[in-house]
């Protein structure tokens, strides 16, 4: 069926060359020197014009492919006898023969047992699928418990106190301005509104499960009281005092109070932890416009106490937005409030997914559907659609059925599986449509385009496996549950791809032999070579548009000097700026990040960062069981209480510390027998446990009561110092300085075993530890890679091409990240290990398809851009195109994904379609016949080799045949 233009062209003579070296193998015979091309006609008559061919003297190396070089690979060849590197190639060929002729036997048993490929898949994926009805149980969005590695300092700490103070709670905030801002919050009139706004919020009722509770129900509580800081203290939360005070004597009462207020629960409160005023002690209309009532919520019944917190957190926001509170505005803030908007904000996002489903399955329809009602094969991009979103369910329900914990970052796998899906889609059919491989029966087709892509979808999902494999070892959970799910889709996806998918791909097949309509596969076309547009008929082997650009345009001026230059150029260019960005990247992560700029919930935390800069950090330094009279604990408590007054990083006098009262006490009591050591004033250890006594009882140390924990036979056993950390200045860094300088202070004390511990302070240890999990996933994803890919690949040469430019892309995506304004944080950093593995299916099919032909470097990179560039341009695409309506995301982590995943698919198109072509036109690593003849082992005949001769097609449309003959034949 070869055309007769096309006879005694060098591709045609090359092409019927090939074809009678197989045949000579198949009888027996060595390679004939000419041969006739002999048209007939369905019925068998010769035509009257031969055309003769002469062929080349063979090489010795093309004429003793034996069969029985092909069987054994050859008694010459035995791995024992060769080299290192010659072992290396040997097995990676043997390795990739096995892997082409598995794949070919996969593709004729699709034909022979096509339902049980169909219905056995689908029937798998079942009670995967059920898995998805586990979703509540394993679902976590709490980020302390996602992005907080295991065993960090903090969690140790944590547990620590939790054993001994049984108190681990979480903050509720309302804050207070003038309305319109810029007045002066302390008048009798403001503050009488904000005592009314506290009766408010001591007696309204939430409720769990039936049970109705108030603040008392979920407070923290101390003698009882529940444990608040607001600057109602001051005027001992009495309404009458209040009104009978002006507004001059109001901020008198505080000054008499030397700024510090006693609270109900008999803690001591400092003015500047809950209000605003300037440094001259006036308060002024622009600075005093805040007042913070801090409600330390329980949380230390888990599951319990955690959902009655949420519960009253969110009638607490009701309260305040619900009604008018005179001049002055009102803002809640708590935990609780802060997720609500943020899954409500996630809930709406998710609404983008059947978006970009729709926008892809029209996208991949538009690709794969040809100027043909027969030849076209649009059906396969809906056949598709369906395969990968069902590998998507399983994914989830399997992992589920793992007890793999569940998030909304998991959900974004969503898009990702369906890129890597389709990519495997636009490979399978492009060899399904290749011209060697398209007039061949059914059977021989199907198979014949599984044993070319194979080799190819095999190497990336390999390597994406291995890329999300290492990626499950981190010992950050959301990083872990990630790369678990990830691994699984990508699984599941190839699984369908090459039976499911393959299956439907075979069914075209004989469509297209049945000649009936793509879409309507029971309805005959009438006219089975007629355009659908345009006028005459269709030529099944007329190439695509995009592969005339390719082929006519775009690999011409690539290849051209010029052209090696441009793209080197841009290549060297875009590193250079990635190196450049990396540099400038910076670390943080803000929970608030995940509120949606349309909240409105935005404008409280803007008023928290006007006023205060951003919000302050609760932190203390616990003590423990220990000799707390010695000598040396004394002294180390003095110079604990000296380094925490020179921290800079605490918000100035935040510290309630009942040290220094205590040692002023103690110098007023004779019995405390005071005496100097290392030049620190402390009392006898004789006298030290009857001295503490009394300044628990009396009234100098009423205020600290709360902070001390004594034993039944009153001595000290417990300390609590309960600081605030200022506000944030530089992201997260700084706040890790400010952790560091903590643990540093409270490690004075090490004979009480004193720790210093934050309810952020998981932030800090999150990324402490994120940044060599990082370092440590990339080095494992790449050394898989490479391992792989040499393996596959045959050669150290294209295989650290390969993992190079793999490095090179994840520096460019580092870099998108300071480019595009985000910080490098757990969200973001997840991104450079999943690149690894997104990344390597441009650049190894690029490859692989380089090593398949022979040729010169430029000659080899053009074939390989114009049969595979097709695909990888395609599965670029479509993976953006899926991305798209994340543009419009509400959510942090979408918007992350959106920016991150977009730069990832566009360097991975660019270095694989534009750098690598060059790189391998001029390195021009070995093919693989090549290192075959190298090794005296049969080369792998790719090139429609497995032609039926039986012209089943042709003698279906009437059309003359052409065969080939020998002397023998």
């Amino acid at each position: 069926r070869l055309p007769a233009s096309h006879q005694t062209t060098p591709w045609g003579q090359a092409r019927i060359y090939r074809q009678a070296i197989q045949h000579s193998e198949l009888v027996g015979e060595t390679t004939p020197s000419s041969f006739n091309i002999v048209k007939v006609t369905p019925s068998g008559v010769p035509s009257s014009n031969d055309v003769s061919v002469s062929l080349p003297e063979p090489s010795t190396s093309t004429t003793t492919h034996s069969s029985s070089s092909a069987t054994a690979m050859g008694a010459d060849t035995e791995s024992s006898t060769l080299t290192f590197s010659q072992k290396m190639l040997y097995y990676s060929q043997a390795c990739d023969s096995f892997v082409y002729k598995r794949f070919k036997i996969l593709g004729q048993m699709l034909h022979d047992y096509r339902w049980r490929f169909l219905l056995i898949p689908m029937l798998l994926m079942v009670p995967m699928i059920a898995g998805l009805s586990q979703i509540d149980k394993y679902t976590e969005e709490d980020p302390s418990k996602l992005y907080v590695p295991s065993d960090t300092q903090a969690e140790k700490d944590e547990a620590k106190i939790q054993a001994s103070f049984g108190l681990s709670g979480r903050v509720a905030s309302v804050y207070g301005v003038t309305s319109p801002e810029g007045g002066n919050v302390l008048t009798t009139d403001n503050v009488l509104t904000l005592y009314d706004a506290w009766t408010n919020i001591t007696s309204f009722e939430a409720d769990r499960k039936g049970v109705v509770y108030n603040l008392t129900g979920v407070c923290v509580k101390i003698n009882g009281i529940c444990r608040k800081s607001t600057i109602l203290a001051f005027y001992n939360y009495n309404r009458t005092l209040i009104s009978e005070l002006s507004d001059s004597e109001l901020w008198q009462t505080i000054v008499d109070a030397n700024y510090v207020a006693t609270e109900e629960d008999g803690r001591q409160v400092n003015l500047s932890t809950i209000a605003v005023f300037t440094s001259d002690g006036v308060v002024t209309n622009s600075r005093f416009t805040i007042v913070e009532e801090q409600l330390e919520v329980d949380d230390t019944d888990g599951d319990g106490n955690s959902e009655k917190a949420l519960n009253w957190e969110l009638k607490l926001r009701d309260l305040i937005r619900g009604r008018s509170w005179g001049s002055l505005k009102l803002y809640s803030a708590s935990f609780g409030e802060t997720g609500v908007e943020a899954s409500a904000a996630f809930d709406s996002d998710i609404l983008l997914l059947p978006v970009g489903y729709i926008l892809l399955v029209i996208y991949a329809t538009g690709v794969l559907t040809r100027n043909s009602r027969v030849h076209s094969h649009g059906s396969l991009a809906l056949v598709s659609f369906f395969s990968v979103v069902v590998a998507i369910l399983a994914t989830f329900g399997l992992g589920l059925w793992f007890g793999i914990t569940f998030s909304s970052l998991i959900l974004t796998l969503a898009f990702l599986l369906l890129g890597l899906g389709t990519d495997d889609t636009f490979v399978l059919v492009a060899a399904f449509q290749h011209p060697d491989v398209m007039y061949l029966e059914p059977r021989e087709r199907v198979a014949e385009a599984m044993a070319r892509a194979g080799a190819s979808i095999s190497v990336t999902s390999v390597t994406d496996l291995i890329a999300f494999l290492a990626g499950s070892y981190s010992s950050i959970p959301v990083v872990e549950a990630f790369c678990q799910f990830a691994a699984i889709g990508v699984t599941l996806d190839f699984f369908l791809q090459i039976t499911f998918f393959a299956v439907a791909m075979y069914m075209a097949g004989e469509r297209e032999q049945k000649e009936k309509i793509d879409c309507f596969c029971c309805v005959t076309a009438s006219n089975p070579d007629r355009k659908v547009v345009g006028k005459g008929d269709f030529a099944q082997d007329t190439p695509e548009l995009l592969t005339i650009f390719l082929r006519d345009t775009y690999t011409p001026f690539l290849l051209s000097f010029k052209g090696k230059l441009v793209a080197m150029g841009l290549g060297v260019g875009l590193l250079v700026l990635g190196i450049w960005a990396c540099t400038q990247v910076t670390i943080d992560f803000q929970y608030e990040w995940f509120v949606p700029d349309n909240s409105y919930y935005q404008e409280t935390l803007a008023v928290e960062k006007r006023y205060w800069g951003g919000a302050e950090v609760p932190v203390a330094v616990y003590t423990f069981d220990g000799n707390y009279s010695s000598e040396m604990t004394q002294v180390q408590f003095s110079e604990m209480t000296t380094e925490l007054d020179n921290n800079d990083k605490l918000t100035a006098g935040s510290c309630i510390n009942w040290w220094p009262d205590f040692v002023t006490f103690a110098e007023t009591n004779a019995t405390a027998s005071m005496r100097t050591v290392s030049g620190q004033r402390i009392v006898s250890p004789l006298a030290f446990d009857d001295t503490l006594l009394n300044f628990y009882t009396d009234e100098a140390g009423a205020g600290y009561t709360g902070y001390l924990t004594l034993t039944s036979g009153n001595i000290l056993q417990l300390t609590e110092i309960p600081c605030r950390d200022d506000a944030d200045k530089n992201g997260i860094p700084y706040r890790t300085e400010q952790m560091d300088k903590m643990r540093e202070i409270a490690s004075i004390a090490s004979s009480v075993g004193a720790v210093a511990w934050g309810p952020a302070y998981w932030v800090q240890d999150a990324h402490k530890i994120f940044l060599r999990e990082i370092v440590v996933n990339l080095a494992i994803a790449l050394a898989g890679v490479f391992l792989i890919t040499t393996l596959m690949l045959g050669s150290l040469v294209p295989s650290l091409i390969v993992t190079t430019l793999l490095i090179v892309i994840d520096i460019e995506v580092l870099g998108s990240i300071y480019l595009s304004g985000d910080y490098f944080n757990t969200v973001t950093g997840i991104n450079l290990v999943l690149a690894v593995g997104l990344s390597v299916d441009a650049v190894a099919h690029i490859t692989h398809c380089f090593l398949a032909h022979d040729g010169t470097g430029d000659e080899r990179a053009a074939q390989a851009v114009v049969e595979i560039g097709r695909s990888v341009f395609n599965g670029a695409m479509s993976t953006m195109i899926v991305l798209i309506p994340l543009a419009a995301a509400q959510t942090y982590i979408f918007q992350v994904f959106f920016r991150t995943f977009m730069a990832i698919i566009g360097y991975s198109a660019f270095n694989g379609l534009v750098v690598l072509p060059v790189i391998l036109s001029v390195v021009r690593p070995t093919s693989f016949n090549t290192i075959r003849n190298k090794l005296g082992m049969a080369e792998q005949d790719r090139s429609g080799a497995a032609r039926s001769d039986d012209n089943t097609q042709a003698k279906l449309k009437g059309e003359p045949m052409v065969i080939m003959s020998t002397t023998s034949l």
